[in-house]
């Protein structure tokens, strides 16, 4: 029987992952589709809800250890980055395999339109601006004096990325241990790559306080384009604590978050802390509720840009909304997401 070409592509990348050879590379970026494109209340909290398990659809990508079993909304949400360059598309919702055995699916959706390639704009004649005379810096790919673009020749490609998420956790000696398989298709230009990544969850409760850990990427992930190139991602350790309390005569609840995040690989140039490759990041988070509807976010993810937002539920809708300020040394503008949960048995009774 003859294999299609993404079955071989999937049994060649889960033989690789672990052993990249020549044709490999570590890669930091490989996987941020999984942190950049999630619900509106997670972003607003900074992505701090490794220990908090909200009732989020966007949550189980953030620890696939989190089991809600009263919360039964699917997901939708819409967001832009950049000024409206970047735009992302996320739904999550729950399948239920059997009445103990849930499984929490999240598809996302990337794109970026119009990137200018530049590589052949070049009229690389050297400083006296004609071709053929084999003068100082003609030919040397750079641009010299005397040099020109040649703006007819710009084109524009695009950017697009899927990516599928699937949860499954169950109890473990007062523990519960989650994993979350993630499947990775990109679409660069003329190039295309498929990437196959697990994360794994643990969540514990001790009275109201919540503690959780994921370690992603494990043993570590890759992505396997289409020339045989294998870029593989090095896991990173996240641990977030959560601890709500209630404010009876305001009718108002409170969660304060926490979360700090490990990264194995190479650092990032805005890491707070770092050594030799590792890189240590904290971010957090607080969210107040009023009489459980009407809902206020601030927080400070680990890449140190600022998040907030707003929310409000009722009984089978509900719609947040989440900001992330612009970071003052990229320039690149603010981040908006909208987010819409909807319960299908509310939504049935509505359309009866």
């Amino acid at each position: 029987m003859k294999l299609k070409k993404s079955t071989i592509y999937k049994l060649l990348l889960l033989s690789s992952i672990g052993s990249l050879n020549a044709a490999g590379y570590w890669v930091k970026y490989g996987w941020e589709i999984f942190d950049h494109v999630t619900d509106a209340r997670t972003a607003a909290l900074g992505n701090t809800v490794i220990g908090y398990p909200l009732s989020s659809m966007g949550a189980y990508i953030s620890n696939p250890a989190f089991k809600l079993d009263e919360y039964n909304r699917f997901g939708l949400t819409h967001q832009t980055r950049f000024a409206g360059m970047v735009n992302g598309d996320y739904v999550g919702f729950r399948k239920e395999i059997s009445k103990n055995m849930p499984i929490y699916f999240s598809l996302l959706y990337e794109s970026i339109g119009s990137i200018p390639d530049t590589r052949s704009m070049l009229l690389d004649w050297g400083t006296d601006g004609v071709f053929g005379t084999q003068d100082a810096g003609e030919g040397n790919g750079i641009l010299d004096e005397g040099e020109r673009l040649d703006q007819d020749k710009i084109r524009f490609f695009s950017q697009h990325q899927v990516g599928l998420h699937g949860a499954v956790n169950k109890i473990w000696r007062q523990w519960r241990i989650g994993i979350g398989t993630k499947i990775l298709l990109h679409f660069l230009d003329k190039h295309h790559a498929i990437g196959i990544g697990l994360d794994l969850g643990i969540f514990r409760s001790f009275n109201k306080f919540n503690f959780g850990t994921v370690i992603r990427n494990i043993p570590s992930s890759g992505i396997l384009w289409e020339n045989g190139t294998i870029e593989g991602t090095l896991p990173s350790i996240s641990t977030g604590i959560h601890y709500p309390f209630n404010i009876n005569r305001l009718s108002l609840a409170v969660n304060p978050l926490l979360s700090i995040r490990m990264g194995l690989s190479d650092r990032f140039l805005d890491s707070q802390i770092g050594f030799s490759h590792t890189s240590i990041d904290v971010a957090a988070g607080l969210e107040c509720i009023y009489k459980n509807k009407l809902a206020v976010r601030i927080g400070r993810n680990p890449y140190g840009t600022l998040s907030g937002g707003i929310g409000i539920s009722w009984s089978g809708v509900s719609m947040d909304y989440g900001f992330l300020a612009e970071n003052s040394r990229s320039g690149l503008g603010n981040h908006h997401l909208i987010s819409l949960g909807i319960s299908p048995t509310w939504l049935l009774e509505k359309v009866r």
